[in-house]
């Protein structure tokens, strides 16, 4: 058998990280990916001709400049760029707001749509901000319990932070600061995002913290595009990895994870190939990583309760045109083409959105974000043409029984949603019906089925508290309950996005267990 000190399975972003710290580190190491591409979920590809398309994850924060500056990251083409405007919302009845990351600009805007809430928004930002970076040096480590959350944010003078933010909903958390419903809309979607849960749900505060953790340009917060799409970092941090010594496949699907009396010692393949290591690093999700485990029966047990049924449904079209915007008319790349556009008018419209879900019917009017990155990086589709990446929710995973069982030949439910989609976006962009040339709908079970994601969702399970605190995935840390097998994905803490962290937090437990052999 093929011996190595460590392999990875899963070849998304987080496995990256780790096998680039740990040859870097002068360890032989083995990437397995089952797909022929690298890079999981985080990925650029060539959906129509001419046309490349972040198909899955979107945006870049959460990507740890600790992490872009020791793996060279900039060395091999990765450049992330800040969005000139950050957030465009625009109203049924033509209104619209505009968030910059510009303080001055975004003072404006607010004294110009609710001036009632201009000093509770930056007081807000300042809060989030403080609470960011109280929390941060917890990323790096095993997951700390919410006590010791609390006990910092107490020494830092910031205690009153603590229950709105590591306990509350997001509507309670928006709602006891500001008037405005329509800002409070706008600002509620981080706190949904890949979640099983609507604006009233306790944790989902924690959530919108979880969204604001990033600091890749710079500043706390701050979302860019990654020129080339998103499959620039992964290919970057394989790029980093191959230099340091390690070892990529493609085409490389595990079989089953072998341990012997609790250890790790190796993998089977589909393709019956075995390899030996009694270090073995998952950047698979949770559950997917114990199905594999030989003997993995009593960790899976642990999981019983683990959420992990997605509600995302992503959406990438080809247009021939920019959207129109009655608030915001113009098809050349304007202000309201070059920052999250949010879809999403009322607390309300959000709630019954989420309500829809829980009945297991896709929203009827779905909560919309949209993304336009050709408007800036115009090489990733041909002339003339544009992507609209368009992430929404809620799609559940499984659909109401009258819906019938799941079906993947049968996409009636899909394109429902889709005309669900086109929908509300023609209310406010009546254009981009017609401009439409090319659709891809990837609801949960299509993110399951391509990506491998359990449940179909993006974080490897929900980041409320009750899933990240205390312990994420019933691992201590990255180590699992069998020696030498590690979660280094999402599953892990600190969680989901493309942080990175996961992977590396995975990497320095294992280099310190290497030590102390």
């Amino acid at each position: 058998m093929e011996s190595y000190d460590a392999i990875i399975i899963g070849g998304g972003h987080n496995g990256l990280v780790t096998a680039a710290y740990l040859a870097r580190a002068g360890r032989r190491v083995l990437v397995l990916e089952k797909r022929d591409v690298l890079g999981g979920a985080c990925v650029t590809e060539e959906v129509w001709p001419g046309y490349r398309i972040s198909t899955a994850a979107y945006l870049c924060s959460l990507l740890h400049p600790k992490i872009i500056r020791e793996l060279e990251l900039a060395k091999f083409g990765f450049e992330v760029y800040r969005r000139e405007t950050g957030g465009f919302a625009p109203f049924p009845d033509g209104s619209y707001l505009m968030i910059f990351p510009d303080a001055s600009k975004t003072r404006a805007e607010l004294q110009r749509f609710c001036p009632e809430d201009v000093e509770a928004y930056f007081e807000f930002e300042a809060d989030v901000e403080r609470a960011a970076g109280i929390l941060e040096p917890f990323f790096f480590g095993p997951a700390p319990e919410l006590g010791q959350i609390a006990d910092a944010l107490r020494k830092a003078g910031a205690r009153n932070l603590f229950e709105p933010l590591f306990q509350g909903s997001v509507r309670d958390l928006l709602e006891a600061r500001f008037k405005s419903d329509r800002l409070m809309a706008v600002l509620a979607t981080d706190g949904l995002i890949g979640t099983a849960a609507g604006v009233s749900d306790p944790g989902t505060a924690y959530v919108l913290l979880h969204h604001n953790m990033g600091m890749a340009l710079g500043s706390r917060g701050l979302w860019g595009y990654v020129r080339g799409g998103m499959g620039r970092i992964t290919q970057a941090l394989a790029d980093s990895a191959r230099e340091y010594g390690a070892e990529l496949r493609v085409n490389a699907k595990v079989a089953r994870i072998l341990a012997r009396d609790n250890r790790a010692s190796g993998l089977l393949l589909s393709d019956g190939t075995e390899l030996f290591s009694d270090t073995i690093l998952s950047n698979a999700d949770p559950l997917r990583t114990s199905a594999l485990l030989e003997n993995g029966a009593e960790w899976r047990g642990t999981l019983a309760g683990w959420k992990t049924q997605g509600v995302s449904c992503k959406i990438n079209l080809a247009v021939s045109e920019l959207p129109d915007f009655n608030a915001l008319p113009g098809k050349e790349p304007g202000p309201q083409h070059l920052g999250t556009i949010h879809l999403c008018p009322s607390m309300r419209y959000l709630e019954s959105a989420w309500n829809d879900c829980r009945a297991g019917i896709p929203s009827f009017r779905p909560m919309i974000e949209m993304y336009i990155q050709t408007a800036t990086d115009s090489g990733l589709a041909p002339g003339g043409k544009h992507i609209l990446s368009c992430f929404t929710q809620y799609y559940p995973y499984n659909l109401a029984p009258e819906l019938g069982p799941y079906d993947p030949a049968n996409r009636k439910d899909a394109e429902l949603y889709y005309d669900y989609v086109l929908g509300s976006i023609r209310q406010y962009a009546p254009n981009v019906r017609d401009a439409v040339e090319q659709y891809e709908i990837l609801t949960p079970r299509d993110l399951e089925e391509r990506f491998g994601l359990t449940g179909g969702h993006i974080f490897h399970g929900d980041i409320t508290p009750d899933q990240m605190f205390g312990g994420r995935a019933g691992t201590n840390g990255p180590q699992t309950p069998v020696r030498g097998l590690y979660l280094c994905g999402s599953g892990a803490w600190p969680g989901g996005c493309v942080s990175g962290i996961p992977g590396y937090n995975a990497a320095h437990a294992v280099l310190g267990e290497w030590v102390t052999r």
